[in-house]
């Protein structure tokens, strides 16, 4: 069974132990991370991919762990799990070499954001199912508990879902 408790939020209670998880091990987990690598050494990917590890630990939560002083055997998997992730996208191709974009981000203007009013007005455009979707996603809900709400199948709710999300970016685009 896998150690993910999917669909769970991070609790306060989750956020102290991750944090505490933090505290201990951050450091003791970016050297093991370095020494594991292809290119021993590397601190840097080392340091992204302690970053990577922390990041799942916030979505995915494990259980409870009774002595978070013993618990460094796995946060040491979780890390083993980013660095073998690192090394398929690298396979792949999708892994993205690293780029310094701190002065094309500076030299370019943000585009203006959408007043409150065009907002409003966006929401006009979608389908009445679709703002359905949207008000019980707002709420919180799951593709699955809004496809149980309104008596549909979860790709129903997903296409809603993107169906809608595309009227209100075109809409937004012509409000900008």
């Amino acid at each position: 069974m896998s150690d993910r408790i999917e669909g769970q939020r991070l609790t306060a209670a989750s956020a102290d132990r991750l944090d505490r998880l933090f505290r201990l091990y951050n450091s003791r987990l970016v050297s093991y991370l370095a020494r594991h690598l292809n290119n021993p050494g590397d601190l840097a990917l080392a340091e992204d991919l302690a970053q990577e590890t922390w990041a799942d630990f916030a979505r995915y939560p494990s259980r409870p762990i009774a002595d978070l002083d013993q618990a460094f055997p796995l946060v040491a998997r979780r890390g083993r799990q980013a660095i073998s992730r690192h090394y398929r996208r690298v396979s792949n191709g999708t892994c993205e070499a690293p780029e310094d974009f701190t002065d094309v981000l500076i030299s370019r203007g943000l585009p203006p954001a959408a007043t409150a009013e065009d907002e409003a007005l966006a929401y006009e455009d979608l389908t009445p199912r679709q703002a359905i979707v949207f008000k019980l996603k707002a709420q919180g809900l799951s593709d699955r508990k809004i496809a149980q709400r309104i008596d549909r199948s979860e790709t129903a709710v997903w296409k809603r879902k993107h169906a809608g999300a595309r009227r209100l970016r075109a809409s937004l685009a012509l409000a900008g």
